[in-house]
């Protein structure tokens, strides 16, 4: 009964990743066995991908659940950036296991050997099927579409293991080709060739997991979404200027941005309070999920200002 409503209390992602977890387990346990068997390290490589997907996906699984753990004392902005640290480690582990498959790989051609072509085929085949299942049940068809601008906010993270699985199920596919071509051609170095084509392929993607994750860790703005909140407060008529912005995308969801802008001091407190509202809900149309404005008077400003094609922005600004 517990166990029951345990898996009732999940959201629908989580349900989906448990589930390709237990997937991923069964294939790990296959082809790593086979793999001795055979003597295909191309096997062997896809179990040790299969089994870092495992780790990342449980990962994910943890990541999902803390993301969803409301505001405390202690965490005042929740556990927003489980995501990006969840996708770092990931990618991170992934691309160190992909660095000694290619070693491996390597030696292999320096040394040959004998490689079941049959057995390697028939295994790559289950495991194709399976990656291809998982791939489907992470939401193929609504990731293929995403694009990394400000505008995606899909969860990195399921967005990283879709990916994950699609990319197994080509490898999968590779793999079962490769079996195909030694029983046919007899060619034993094809396994270690398919394995350094694996490992590349799956470095470049880590790459590119590995530079979101740490930039957004590292709260790197993004140019073009800071220029265009920035546009958004300059372009208003009774906004004099403003300093101190800042831009951090702790999520693949969130937008935080902060400035403060430079009224007349004639307003009053109303008008100031509807020039922020004003601004606020035009923010959140462009994209902005938390928004900081800290009204300010003429006395300052010209402060830690940089003008660039008509928008202030700054590296230096008042603690707030």
């Amino acid at each position: 009964m517990k166990f029951l409503s345990l898996i009732k209390n999940l959201t629908i992602d989580q349900r989906r990743v448990a589930f390709v977890i237990l997937l991923n387990i069964i294939i790990v346990i296959i082809e790593s066995s086979v793999g001795v068997i055979s003597g295909s390290l191309a096997l062997l490589s896809d179990a040790w991908h299969n089994l870092s997907d495992v780790l990342a996906l449980i990962v994910t699984a943890i990541a999902l659940g803390l993301a969803t753990r409301p505001v405390s004392m202690t965490m005042t902005y929740g556990y927003v950036r489980s995501e990006m640290m969840a996708t770092f480690i990931n990618a991170s582990f992934l691309s160190l296991l992909m660095i000694w498959v290619a070693v491996e790989a390597i030696d292999r051609l320096l040394h040959p050997m004998p490689v079941n072509g049959w057995l390697t085929m028939i295994t790559a085949s289950v495991a194709l099927i399976v990656n291809t299942a998982s791939a489907v049940l992470l939401g193929g068809h609504t990731h293929m579409h995403s694009h990394d601008d400000e505008g995606d906010h899909h969860d990195l993270n399921i967005r990283a293991a879709f990916w994950h699985m699609a990319g197994d199920a080509i490898l999968s596919l590779a793999v079962v080709l490769g079996g195909g071509a030694m029983i046919v051609w007899g060619i034993p170095w094809i396994d270690s060739v398919l394995s350094l084509i694996f490992a590349a392929v799956i470095l470049i993607a880590s790459a590119k997991l590995i530079s979101q994750s740490f930039s957004s860790l590292m709260d790197r703005t993004d140019p073009k979404a800071l220029a265009k909140f920035s546009a958004i407060i300059t372009n208003h008529p009774l906004v004099l200027e403003i300093h101190d912005v800042h831009l951090v995308r702790p999520s693949s969801r969130e937008h935080y941005f902060s400035a403060h802008i430079v009224l007349d001091e004639s307003l009053k407190l109303v008008e100031v309070e509807q020039i922020i509202e004003e601004l606020r809900h035009n923010l959140s149309h462009a994209g902005a999920t938390h928004i900081l404005l800290q009204p300010e008077t003429q006395k300052y400003a010209g402060e830690n200002n940089v003008h660039c094609n008509g928008h202030s922005e700054h590296t230096h600004g008042h603690a707030e």
